[in-house]
């Protein structure tokens, strides 16, 4: 009965403690489902986005048992690769995988392949292997229909008198084959001569399914790195009928980990490091391979969501601050007001039990209905959620409802809003006389403050902000296991709260610099104000606002710098607006044409890359050659990484060009004669096809255009297309031969040089360099050069050794020694051992090359190692064709500055383009924004900020209605001896004005340092590193101050409609003035 009434007399308070903890609880069961279905669509998104090689595993078995591929005779490898013997390994493979995963999904499929098989005929545009052989790639694969969609004909039928194959629609161009042709191939081993009919073309469904690492040909047409085309697809059982010999097979595993848990994972991991074994398991010994990379996969996977996990754990624990503070002042205000009653149950008996009984009861009654509602709530709460822009473009499909997590959520939040309406209530209590002069002269400091828990809660804020500043990502120590970075995680709200408290000691010494402020004037309302506010037995109001202002200063800034350092790594990554790789050996020889026809384009420069190691650890050291003078506008670098500008200056300040002859502007071919002869007998029968002209264009990028693309039948006259760019030089010609026979002379003679216009019209191209000579370097025996007009020659005899020389030089301009500048990081500074200014020599493309560093960047963009050279490309390329590199590097990738209005047209331009990778700036920020972890994180922190403003405007609302009806018989007493209601008023908005302003202007304040000091630390990539340029701050304003703003109006909204009230609340207090006495 005693705990029904005081439950009905202070119904408001405890309606509003009831709406606090529903919105806190189902805040937290909301965020603990979303949290759940966040981390499962990373995982998905992280498996989609890994590479083939990643996501599957790949077998290779010989044609027999016991480790070799081959037999004595051919009926023992009848024996050992039948259908029969294939299909008794296929089911022992897929037992051996199925005990290794354990209850994870695998998808198996299996290929055959043939051996030895060449084309015979008329093979297209194939390219043949030194030996004129081009190899074909014969096989069967399984489920074929599936995985691919038929360009034109129809799949194969089993049986047919000339077996049917259906061919990769890159193979079928560039063997110029099509439905209805008939192909020969001869067997090398067997000698036997076979032939298939084609009845259908076919292309991958998806380009990047795990399926097709059994057929590396599937892309190209061509197996990289050699010479085989294909594949031509038989039935299985046509394979098995006559095309088996000597052949091997293999198959693709591919496990299902996008759902995977922690310990699955981990499980996964520990199978693949078995993986060896699994030839041994099938009796092939050592004969068979089986290679993957899943576990770079399982690894980042793991990685990613233990960020993932800590980053979304940030948002519950502000919740959990925030709910469990607007409690404790709403229990406080409700201890507050039932001062006096308590007071007198305890002096006519009540225990400290009896009195903590009702609190719990009345704990009991405002937590019970949010933990019963949050979970029904959900549901329908996520998916409203769900069709929030940024989350319906990852394809996140939120759950929510009846289940174990949201059920424990729920009861463990219930228990957390019992316990922070207890805590007030289970302070200690004096006497009846003591607790009435406390209510009459409140302490102006906090139970805390008098504690000094603020101050140890600061000292942790700063111990975990260094903790965080101590290591490079959050798998060390025993994040690992927790499957969370407690660090990660609590930064940010320990932070908030931290410096949240610090409000506390500033409100006393505040209030009375503005007391002594405002006694100097005349205001009497202002000073009535503000001594109220220095005398309030707590900062309830000023603290909830500080932490709700705090919690979406800290939300909005840090996903700004989220985005905005993804938005910095898709620049950093990709290095300009876009970058062109070669994905093949040798760039088509249109190339360059290509690239400059590209629309939209404003700059597109030449690249070299390549990788070196140096110093005692073996450190590798990125190096990408640009033309330094150009780089400045199209390389993407953040100013705070280094002035590209300055730098590129400094490298174009000691660049060199290659000398040469100037090729007319509009030339599209150059023609002449080349021979080799001895004795006046042709050394090299066909000599064109041994030599190559070097042109050099006004980027330093050098092309090699061997004279063998000639259509000339004749061996020694060529024609061959000139690169269509501007400033190109001739600057040689390179010649590669066999050995060279002891004590012959040889002589290589080029005459006729000269440059075709698209007319026709020919021009000889005069050879000679005013004030300069021709020369072959690095040579080992006699040589000559003379070069006169439109012809050169080059005797040169190996006059005896102990090794032969082979028949190789580059003839070239003259030129001074070049040393070459460069660019460096701190970390290639550290591997080679040098400084800024100082001089190295570094072993490039078989030269030794002296580069001088003319200056040092913290991070060098493309992709690179930590460690990386920028080199200029012009004095590198001169100083190659000087030393006459063995290898001149082939440019492998386009930098490329695009005009802003036409970027996505350029960028579809660029992708239509064949064997040549697209990395797009634009396309690498929008898929970072559409990663399920980052979006994820920032909408849980949006979510977070406005729970914050939901429970700081319910505590506020509570606080002001609070403390009019609590000082309203003072009010009245003042307003008795002469204060007009309108006085009282503005003495009431006043205070509420200056309460409200600092909380804000705390939270601020507290919000902004917080996401400084810790934002940039705790913001990783999803594999759990630091993000490359490291993050910055970023805070988008508008958002951040307009809330503060909204928050700072309804505060003074509210206090105005209490104040509007005042006349009638004072007229009721006065009639009951004396009523208690």
């Amino acid at each position: 009965m005693l705990g029904r009434r005081r439950a009905y007399s202070a119904k408001g308070l405890l309606t509003a403690a009831a709406a606090a903890a529903l919105i806190s609880t189902t805040l937290l069961v909301a965020l603990a489902s979303y949290s759940g279905a966040v981390i499962e669509a990373g995982g998905r998104a992280a498996v989609a986005a890994a590479p083939p090689d990643e996501r599957a595993i790949q077998i290779r078995l010989p044609s027999r048992t016991g480790g070799s591929g081959w037999v004595s005779t051919g009926e023992d490898v009848g024996k050992s690769f039948s259908a029969e013997s294939w299909t008794a390994t296929d089911a022992k493979l897929r037992e051996s995988f199925a005990r290794r995963f354990g209850d994870t999904r695998l998808s198996v499929t299996a290929a055959g392949y043939a051996s030895g098989l060449r084309f015979n005929g008329d093979t297209g545009d194939a390219v043949a292997d030194s030996y004129g052989v081009v190899y074909a790639r014969v096989m069967f694969l399984e489920d074929l229909a599936a995985h691919a969609r038929l360009v034109s004909g129809s799949w194969p039928q089993t049986g047919a008198q000339v077996p049917q194959t259906v061919v990769g629609e890159a193979a079928a161009h560039a063997l110029g084959l099509k439905t209805g042709s008939r192909v020969r191939m001869t067997n090398g081993i067997t000698k036997k001569v076979q032939e298939v009919e084609v009845v259908g073309v076919f292309a991958p469904l998806t380009a990047d399914d795990p399926y097709w690492l059994l057929v590396p040909e599937i892309a190209e047409g061509v197996e990289p790195g050699r010479n085989t085309y294909g594949p031509l697809v038989l039935n299985r059982e046509d394979f098995f009928d006559g095309w088996s010999y000597l052949g091997n097979s293999g198959w693709v595993v591919t496990p299902d980990l996008s759902r995977a848990l922690l310990s699955e994972l981990v499980a996964a991991r520990g199978a693949v490091t078995t993986l060896g074994e699994v030839p041994k398991e099938l009796g092939y010994g050592e004969g068979g391979q089986a290679s993957t990379h899943l576990e770079r996969l399982v690894d980042r996977i793991q990685q990613a969501s233990l960020v993932g996990r800590s980053d979304l754990l940030t948002p519950l624990l502000l919740i959990s601050i925030l709910g469990g503070y607007a409690l404790i002042l709403l229990a406080a205000l409700l201890t507050e007001g039932r001062r006096a009653e308590t007071a007198l149950l305890r002096a006519r008996g009540a225990s400290r039990g009896q009195l903590a009984g009702l609190a719990a009861w009345e704990a009991l009654l405002i937590a019970a209905p949010g933990a019963v509602l949050a979970p029904l709530l959900v549901a329908p709460l996520l998916k409203l959620a769900e069709r929030v822009p940024a989350l319906a473009a990852i394809g996140l499909r939120l759950e929510g409802g009846i289940s174990p997590l949201t059920v424990g959520v729920a009861v463990t939040a219930g228990l957390g809003c019992v316990l922070a309406m207890l805590l007030p209530a289970l302070r200690g209590g004096g006497t009846y006389v003591a607790d009435l002069a406390a209510r009459s002269r409140p302490s102006r400091t906090a139970v805390a403050q008098r504690a000094g828990l603020d101050l140890a809660l600061i000292g942790f804020a700063v111990l975990a902000w260094f903790q965080l500043r101590q290591y490079d990502s959050p798998l060390s120590g025993v994040a690992g296991e927790l499957g969370i970075d407690p660090m990660l995680a609590a930064a940010g709200p320990l932070g908030v709260l931290a410096g949240a408290v610090v409000a506390l000691r500033l409100l006393p010494p505040l209030t009375r610099l503005l007391e002594r402020q405002v006694d100097r004037r005349s205001w009497f309302a202002a000073q009535l104000g503000v001594w109220q506010a220095g005398r309030r037995p707590h900062a309830g109001p000023v603290l909830l606002l500080a932490l709700s202002v705090a919690v979406s200063t800290l939300a909005w800034t840090l996903a700004a710098t989220a985005r905005q350092s993804q938005l910095d790594q898709a620049d950093h990554t990709t290095g300009a607006d876009l970058r062109l790789t070669e994905t093949s050996w040798i760039a088509p020889r249109q190339r360059v044409s290509q690239v400059a026809a590209l629309p939209g384009v404003a700059a597109a420069l030449p690249a070299w890359r390549t990788t070196l190691t140096a110093g005692e650890r073996e450190t590798a050291v990125s190096l990408l050659a640009l033309d330094a003078a150009a780089a400045g506008d199209v390389l993407r670098m953040r100013a705070d990484m280094g002035d590209i500008h300055a730098l590129t200056a400094a490298l174009t300040a000691e660049s060199r060009q290659a000398p040469g002859v100037a090729v007319p502007a509009g030339t599209k071919s150059l023609r002449g004669s080349v021979r080799v002869t001895a004795n006046g007998q042709d050394f090299l029968a066909r000599p064109r096809e041994a030599s190559s002209a070097l042109f050099t264009d006004e980027h330093g990028g050098v092309h090699v255009v061997p004279l063998a693309e000639s259509d000339d039948a004749d061996g020694y006259a060529f024609d061959v297309p000139v690169p269509d760019t501007a400033g190109l030089r001739l600057t040689g010609f390179a010649t590669d031969g066999p050995d060279m026979p002891f004590g012959l002379r040889i002589t290589w003679e080029l005459t006729g040089l000269s440059t075709v216009a698209a007319t026709g019209a020919a021009v000889p191209l005069d050879l000679g360099l005013p004030g300069g000579s021709w020369g072959v370097p690095g040579s080992h025996g006699e040589v000559k050069v003379a070069v006169t007009g439109d012809g050169a020659r080059v005797d040169m005899m190996d006059p005896g050794g102990a090794v032969n020389v082979p028949y190789t030089f580059t003839l070239r301009p003259d030129a001074p020694p070049v040393t070459v500048p460069v660019l460096a990081t701190p970390e290639a500074l550290a591997a080679l051992h040098t400084q800024v200014g100082a001089k190295v020599d570094v072993p490039l493309w078989g030269v030794t090359t002296t580069v001088h560093v003319t200056g040092e960047a913290t991070a060098l963009p493309g992709g690179l190692e930590p460690a990386a050279l920028l080199v200029d490309m012009p004095a590198l390329a001169a100083h190659l064709q000087r030393e006459g590199a063995p290898r001149i590097p082939v440019i492998s990738e386009w930098w490329l500055r695009t005009d802003p209005a036409r970027h996505a047209e350029a960028a579809a331009a660029a992708a239509s383009l064949p064997n040549l990778l697209t990395i797009d700036r634009h396309a690498l920020a929008l898929h970072a924004a559409d990663d399920p972890f980052g979006a994820g994180a920032r909408i849980a922190l949006f979510i977070a900020a406005l729970g914050a403003i939901g429970l700081a405007l319910v505590g506020v609302a509570v606080d002001v209605r609070a403390t009019a009806r609590r000082r309203v018989a003072e009010l009245a007493v003042l307003n008795t001896l002469g204060a007009t209601p309108n006085l009282l008023a503005r003495a009431l908005m006043i205070e509420q004005a200056f309460l409200a302003g600092l909380g804000v202007a705390v939270g601020l304040l507290v919000g902004m340092f917080v996401a400084r000091t810790t934002g940039p630390l705790v913001i990783l990539t999803p594999s759990a590193s630091r993000p490359v340029p490291p993050a910055l701050t970023t805070t988008d304003w508008p958002p951040v101050l307009g809330t503060a703003a909204i928050l700072l109006a309804i505060t003074l909204v509210l206090a105005g409609l209490v104040a509007t009230t005042m006349r009638q609340r004072l007229a009721a207090a006065q009639l009951r003035i004396g009523a208690d006495r």
